[in-house]
This record gives C-alpha cells, structure tokens and sequence, in this order.
C-alpha cells in the first residue's frame, strides 16, 4: 500500500503485498498476476528477433528490456520467451517471475522456488535449495524477471537483491531477462539492452495504427476522415502502447469523435480500463508507480512539473537548466527524473512523453515561482535573438512551443514579468512563426484590460498581416475594417491617425494583389501613398511605390513597372535602406528576364539574392532563387533551374509560405513538361492546383488546368 506520494493522494498499490503477508504467496497467487501473451502485438518484431538472438546465438546471456511504464516491455520479453528458438534452445526450462509480487531478496528466492516447482524438506535453506538446483542443472534454462524495479528500488534491499543476481547470473547454465523501469540494467551484470540508451521506443505510426485497429475490434468504422482522426490522435498519444490499448477500448462503446472529444477534455484520465487502477490498466498510474518506486519528492518532482509545463521539454538542458533557474543545481535531479524513464534525452534536451506530460501537469501543475523564471529567461533569450532571420530562425524552433506556454500563461495569469508586446513583435520578425504570433496576440487583447489604445492598434495592424500572410484574407480584411472603422479618414488628419490609415490601405492591397484583384490593389496602394506622405514616413512611402510596380509587374506592365521600380529605388537610397534598395533590384532584374536580357538578369538577381541572405531575409532569397530558375528554364539549363528551384521550394516550406510552394511546383511542371517528362509534369501541375486552390489564387488555378 502506497500512502503517500510526493505530498499527494493515497493510491493503492494495487498487486504488491503488504510485508506483513509476503510470506504467504502462492503459487495461484503468482500464476493470477502472470499475463498471457498478448495476441495483439505489433511493431516489435525487429525487437523480438534481437532478443532472440542475444539468447540463443550470441555469447551474451543476458537481456534487458528497459523503458517507461507502459512501453510493452513485459508483452516484449513474453514474445522473445515464446519464441520457438527460445524454446527449442531452452527446452521448455523458461521460468517467468511477476516481481511486482517480491519486495527483497528472500522473496524472490521463495517465488522462484514457487515458479520452478521445487522441493522443499522442512528446515532446509531456500537458498541452498534454488542454488543448488541452478548448479546442477542437465540443461540450460531462461529466468524473466519482470518488473524487476519493484524489488530493485524497494526500502534497503538493493544490497540483497543485487546479491542474489549475481549468484543467478554466475550459475553457468542460466540465462536471464530482466524487465524494468529506467535506462540501465540492474547490479554488474553485463546486460545486452534493446532499443536505444534510454531503452525500447514507443511504436512507430504504421504498427501503432494496426494495434489501435486490432484492439478497438470491429466496431470501429473506418473512413478518410476517420483514417486522419486516427493519425492525428495516436501522434498526440505518441504512440505508446498502453495507451493506445486503453484508448482503443474506448471504441467498444463511442465512435471515434466521442474519444477524441474526451482525450482533448480529460487527458489521461480516459486511459484507464476496470475499477481499481493497476499497472497494465490506468496509464495515471503506471506514471504515479514510477514517482514512487524512484522516491521522485521535493525539488526533483518540481522540475518533474517544469518540464511537463513545456511542450518542447528543456532544449540544451545542461546550459539552458542553469539560466533557467539561476543559483541552483539540478544535474542530480536530472539523474533521477532519466532514471526511472519520466523523462528522456533527445539531441541533448530534456523531453517527455504526451501521457506523462499530460499527467504530470495536471496532477503536479508548475509554481508561479517557477513560471516567473521561465518568464524571465526566455524574455532574455528572444532580446539575445541574432538580427538576421535566417540565422534566429533555428534556434527559435527548438524554444517556439514553451515559449508560446510560457507567455499565454503569465498573460492570462496577469503575472507577466516582461513585456509581452515586445515578446511578439520579436516573433513577427519569424515569418515561420506567425500562427504562434496571432495566438499571443489574440489572447493578449482578450485578457490585458490595461493596454493602451496605441499598443492595441499596433497589435491589431500586426495580426492583420499576419493573417494576410497566412492566408486567411476575410479574417484579415474584417480586422483591418474594424481599425479603419475608428478612425477619420475625412477632414484633418493628425501624422499619427494617417500613419495607421496608410497601413491599413497597405494591408488591403497585400489581399487583393493575393488574390489577384490588380485594380483593387492599385487603388489600395495609392491611398496608402496618401497616407503615408502625409505622416511623412519615407520607409513606408517608398515601400508602397515599391509595392505598385510589384502589382505592374504580375500584370505584366513592365514598362510601367520598370519606371516604379526605378523611383522606388532612389527613395530607398534617400534613406540609406538597403534592403529596400536589394528588392527593387530584384525586380528589375526579374523584368530583364521578361526582356529577354537573361544575362543580365542572373548577375542581378544572384547579387540581390546572396544580399537577401546576409540580412536574413528568407522570403526574398527564395524568391531570388526561384526567378533563377525560371530564367534557367527559358535558357533550356534544365539542370540548373530544377536545382534553384528545389532551393527555393525547400525555403518558402521552412517558412510556410504556401504560394511559393506553389510556384515552385508551376515552374517544376514547366522544367518538366519541357523535356517531355510528361509524367511528372502532370504530378507537379497537379499539385500546384491544389495549392493554389488553397490560398485562394484562383487565376493560378486555372493556369494549371490550361
């Protein structure tokens, strides 16, 4: 009987006996807690088939199976046990031991002469008796200790168990498996494990998909949506096991929607089967059983909370933990928290798996004490950002999730220590991160009542563009409406209100050109000029003219559009603005190649191109990259325009920019269908139909069907 866990609820310790009544098991007794083996079993045959071999074919005799709770170990060992060359070496000589039943080592003795079906003379040592029918063995036998944790981490009987294994292991004739929580073998033993070094993997998504299948029976109807309900929710399960077992039972009496709608409602709660929770039947406590066995308790279990607070774990922990949480040392809590496989290291962060993070945070919810240093460290880490995207873009990736944790929570709190505005206007820089922009911001201006007007137009104006850029065009527009809306656009103007007018129109025109409605945008964009002469903002201003010989130039106006580039271009030199002065090269160099002067054109675009790449700007050098290949394609360098073009795909994915994703298909198709590879041709134009069918760019669309 557990009695306390880490401060919390009672829990029964559901197949352990209490050490008053341990010398009273059974043979009935270890036969009830024996499982069978399991009829559905997928994923693991690569696994199994290791397993058999360390048994029977290497000089190795002895097999760990380490991991979590509820990774399948036992269902693993169970099937290398069964396995006909295990039994053919062994001859039937397996003895399976369910060591969650024995606490120390007298114990284990007393229930492997149970399991082995010894004879015992009154008086006579258990001891002597097991050893000596191990010694005198005629042929080789296979002992599974399962769950060997129990026994292992009990109280002060490490020295006495650790004892016992190794006379077992030293008896020649005998071969052990052993089965337990954490990522190292128990006493010095030279275990072979399987897996990796943090023991055997969850389920890859083919045979986690199979096993849901088998377990949920034939209740389960199967559709095209139902097929990517599925996937979607065994990758939020991260395919372990028991959880995709007590999932899947679910099925027998809902349809699929009803579970998903309960997992998002209740989490780990569902995973569960029965009503008294144990091992192999609650998820919940499978996880409570690790956190005891391993005494997991103070400050351990609070980081054990930190980091099922955040979605990404803690990246680069070794660095990261200590800025985190400044004057405190955590490596030995970290030892613990890998040890009994709560948590796990991947490329040299801390991570944890969706059951057990669901678990512990609900169960064990993070501090404010805790949150306020997140807070702080990672307000730090996006202000010590490198300027150039490109470069900033990387090392944000692997924080972008506990970032987004981090600063809904203190918004919604009202606990924020840093400003949150700054904290967004940093990601907008990370067009790759503009969903998790919109997100902050949403929930900043439905939950900060002291915001001021100015920063809640910035806001809005900023979300507006974001939603433009991701896309959403009536969301977009309807948000810049609602500015505009509260504004004078007749009469006097002060520089401030025609600023924020001008920025509208801007918005306006990015979703009409978006949408290819050229005389829209044009009338957008000359009212944003308007505006932005009036407050004097020479940036914005020449950005405008840049942007109406952009709308000349899709129209194929180029003669027109030449000449808006070109007084772009002075206007950025005006203000000493490279970038802008990088852009219009750009385009003028793209009107070369419409000329015809391909030459010409590759010099300049390739020096805008590598100039794009220094300031970090990713879009830009994609699309440099793509015109390179479209002016590859005219000049029949087929080679070389499918290698700029791929460039530029692979870029505009790693920001999600959906419209240069389909361009790049459109040209792709072309480089294709002029070599006469029609076959692929067809694949890529189709493809480039249903992206652009999906941004809304209906005159693309029907390009691709011409």
């Amino acid at each position: 009987m557990i009695t306390n866990v880490a401060g919390n609820q009672i829990i029964k310790y559901d197949s352990v006996p209490s050490p008053d009544i341990k010398t009273q098991i059974t043979a009935d007794m270890i036969a009830s807690v024996t499982p069978a083996l399991p009829s559905v079993f997928k994923g693991r045959e690569e696994l199994v088939k290791q397993g058999v071999n360390i048994l029977c074919e290497q000089a190795l005799r002895f097999l760990a199976i380490l991991g979590a709770g509820g990774m399948g170990k036992t269902s693993l060992a169970f099937h290398i046990m069964n396995s006909v060359p295990v039994q053919t070496k062994f001859a039937g000589r397996c003895y399976f031991v369910p060591c969650e039943l024995f606490e120390d080592a007298e114990s284990l003795v007393s229930g492997l002469i149970y399991v082995m079906e010894l004879t015992m003379q009154e008086n006579q040592s258990k001891h002597k008796v097991l050893f000596d029918h191990l010694q005198a063995a005629y042929g080789e036998l296979l002992i599974v200790f399962d769950n060997f944790e129990t026994p292992w981490n009990h109280a002060d009987s490490r020295i006495g168990v650790k004892n016992l294994l190794e006379k077992i292991a030293k008896c020649g004739k005998v071969s052990l498996i052993v089965t337990m929580r954490g990522i190292n073998g128990p006493g010095d033993i030279p275990w072979e494990k399987l897996g990796d070094e943090f023991g055997i993997p969850t389920l890859s998504p083919v045979p986690a998909k199979e096993a849901f299948k088998a377990f949920a029976g034939s209740k389960l109807q199967s559709s095209d949506n139902s097929e990517s309900q599925m996937d979607s929710f065994l990758h939020q399960l991260e395919y372990v096991p028991l959880a995709i077992r007590l999932s899947a039972q679910h099925l027998k009496r809902i349809p699929l929607k009803a579970l998903i709608k309960m997992w998002e409602k209740y989490k780990t709660s569902i995973l569960t089967e029965g009503t008294v929770p144990g091992r192999l039947t609650s998820v919940s406590f499978s996880i409570d059983l690790s956190i005891q066995i391993f005494k997991i308790e103070g400050r351990t279990l609070n980081l054990l909370s930190i980091i099922s607070f955040l979605p990404d774990g803690i990246p680069f922990w070794v660095e990261s933990l200590s800025q985190m949480f400044p004057g405190e040392e955590f490596s030995f809590n970290v030892s613990t928290l890998l040890d009994s496989s709560l948590i796990y290291n991947q490329d040299e962060g801390l991570k944890m798996l969706a059951p057990v993070r669901e678990h512990v945070h609900s169960k064990y919810p993070i501090g404010q004490t805790d949150t306020d240093h997140l807070d702080t460290f990672y307000s730090g880490f996006l202000e010590n950002l490198p300027e150039n995207v490109m470069q900033a873009q990387p090392i944000l990736q692997y924080h972008i999730n506990n970032i987004e944790k981090v600063f809904k929570a203190q918004i919604s709190s009202g606990h924020s220590k840093t400003s949150c505005i700054s904290v967004i206007k940093t990601l907008n820089r990370c067009v790759q991160f503009v969903s998790v922009s919109v997100g902050l911001i949403t929930h900043l201006l439905q939950n900060d009542q002291n915001i001021g007007k100015k920063d809640e137009i910035d806001l809005k104006l900023m979300r507006a563009g974001q939603l433009r850029w991701m896309g959403r065009f009536q969301d977009a527009k309807i948000q810049v409406m609602s500015i505009k809306q509260s504004l004078n656009e007749e009469g006097n103007t002060s520089q401030s209100e025609a600023n924020i007018l001008g920025k509208c129109f801007d918005i306006l025109q990015d979703i009409y050109y978006a949408q290819a409605q050229y005389g829209k945008a044009i009338k957008m964009n000359l009212q944003a000029q308007k505006y932005f002469k009036q407050s004097e903002d020479q940036w914005a201003q020449a950005s405008s003219v840049s942007w109406l010989g952009e709308i000349y130039y899709v129209q194929a106006r180029y003669k027109e559009a030449s000449r808006i580039f070109s007084e772009a271009q002075q206007l950025f030199q005006k203000i000493e603005n490279d970038m802008g002065v990088a852009e219009c090269l750009q385009r003028l160099g793209d009107i070369y190649g419409m000329q015809n002067r391909n030459e010409e054109a590759i010099d300049i675009i390739s020096d805008a191109q590598k100039k794009f790449q220094t300031f970090g700007n990713q879009l830009r050098a994609a699309e440099c990259l793509l015109s390179l290949g479209e002016l590859y394609r005219m000049q029949e360098k087929y080679d070389e325009a499918s290698e700029m073009t791929l460039k530029a795909q692979k870029q505009f994915k790693k920001i999600g920019y959906k419209q240069g994703l389909a361009d790049c298909l459109w040209t792709l198709g072309r480089v294709y269908r002029n070599q006469a590879q029609y076959d692929k041709a067809i694949d890529m134009f189709s493809n480039a139909h249903r992206q652009y069918q999906s941004i809304g760019r209906i005159v693309n669309v029907a390009q691709c069907l011409a």
